[in-house]
């Protein structure tokens, strides 16, 4: 079975902050482990209609492309710094369709206290367009408006809101760099990254719980 080696008491916690706030969005959330180094990539589709990453250094390197239940993955997590990787699972189709490698052109930087801001205005701003509001479509188009704005380059806010869900952004203050390809933007910030592809929007259901 393969293990992996958490590189220290903050990388663990980090990690494990993360899959919390993803189970907290979606309890039957998979994540896909892929690592060839040092550094494991925990990629999770939240639902946002984002792809997010979450690395996490390793003391020893470790070969693995799998996966697996989140909820597992936290469970061990917790236990101890050397996780057992979890039994494979049939994921969704978004392990499948992860951003390239390569491409990716820097549009613009920003500090992580500007776009959390405009993820605060556009909650705030939702709720208020939304109120009282229960017809599905016009839902959907109040979404639409609000969540596909920018927040720093091409990078639509949802992906901010992802970002912010899932704790990558930090506690404090931080860098904030947007890149694009042609078919995808990507926020970059301290404990990760979220990455989007153009003209897919998130369901309504989750911004009407939030």
């Amino acid at each position: 079975m393969t293990s992996l080696e958490i590189a220290g008491v903050a990388e663990q916690q980090g990690l494990e902050q993360y899959l919390e706030r993803l189970v907290g969005l979606d309890n039957r959330a998979a994540v896909r482990l892929q690592a060839g180094g040092s550094v494991v990539g925990v990629w999770s589709g939240p639902p946002f209609e984002v792809v997010a990453l979450r690395p996490v250094a390793l003391t020893t390197p470790a070969h693995v492309d799998v996966t697996v239940s989140a909820q597992r993955l936290l469970e061990r997590t917790r236990e101890a710094s050397t996780v057992e990787v979890p039994p494979a699972v049939s994921g969704p189709s978004w392990v499948g369709l992860l951003p390239p490698r390569s491409g990716w052109e820097e549009r613009m930087r920003g500090d992580v206290a500007n776009v959390r801001s405009a993820v605060d205005t556009a909650k705030l701003f939702f709720r208020e367009r939304a109120d009282g509001v229960t017809d599905r479509t016009t839902l959907e188009q109040i979404a639409q408006d609000v969540w596909e704005r920018t927040c720093l380059g091409e990078v639509p806010v949802r992906s901010a809101h992802a970002a912010e869900s899932l704790g990558l952004m930090g506690p404090g203050d931080g860098a904030a760099v947007a890149y694009a390809t042609d078919t995808w933007t990507r926020l970059t910030v301290p404990g990760g990254s979220v990455s989007s592809r153009r003209g897919l929007l998130p369901s309504v259901s989750v911004f009407v719980l939030l």
